[in-house]
């Protein structure tokens, strides 16, 4: 999603350097997959929800809210999991309002890294890709008109956090991650999903 500041120039790199970023994403993700195909575990396991302080890129910071969905294991150590989350900012500056709003449907892939049998805390890294659904909307008090754009974008995503279980029927985790997409973000967030038997 373009915004005031960025020129074509600038846009016009960014979106080069994502496709590279993404083929090599693509990449990896098919060879992952190939060599672990027939070790999986792949099923709906759980469900639940995250919260979290999201900054995008020129934008103040706001707050995130979203579902996920535990897609089981590719591997022993690797855990899919889809992902809905949404994310909006409003800002007034000298009778113009201007808001932003995305909407991220993604597929990640978690690596949790080995620990001793009985650990309490989980870390892992992974990351994803997903459609991003953007809109920006200019509304003017003086000349009582509004202006909007939306988009629709690739997104990757790049993260990592610590996964415990709270309860036998609930793990909890705590996340930071970046999307780069129509407005990169940084984000810092906290959820857990129940489990389903």
């Amino acid at each position: 999603m373009s915004r005031i500041g960025f020129n074509k120039k600038e846009i016009k790199e960014k979106k080069k350097m994502k496709k590279q970023i993404l083929i090599l994403g693509v990449v990896l993700a098919v060879v992952f997959t190939a060599a672990a195909f027939a070790k999986s575990d792949i099923g709906l396991k759980g469900v639940g929800g995250k919260f979290g302080y999201v900054k995008p890129e020129d934008i103040d910071g706001t707050f995130g809210f979203g579902a996920v969905a535990d897609l089981g294991k590719l591997t022993p150590q690797i855990n899919l999991e889809g992902e809905l989350l949404y994310w909006g900012k409003s800002d007034k500056h000298e009778g113009f309002e201007v808001s932003y709003s995305q909407i991220y449907i993604s597929a990640l892939a978690k690596y949790f890294f080995p620990q001793k049998k009985g650990a309490k805390w989980l870390p892992y890294a992974g990351g994803g890709l997903g459609f991003v659904i953007g809109k920006a909307k200019v509304k003017s008090e003086f000349l009582g008109s509004d202006n909007s754009d939306s988009s629709t974008d690739l997104g990757i995503h790049l993260l990592g956090g610590m996964k415990t279980v709270l309860s036998p029927t609930m793990d909890g985790f705590a996340e930071v991650r970046y999307s780069i997409d129509g407005a990169d973000f940084f984000g810092i967030f906290i959820g857990a999903i129940f489990k389903m038997k």
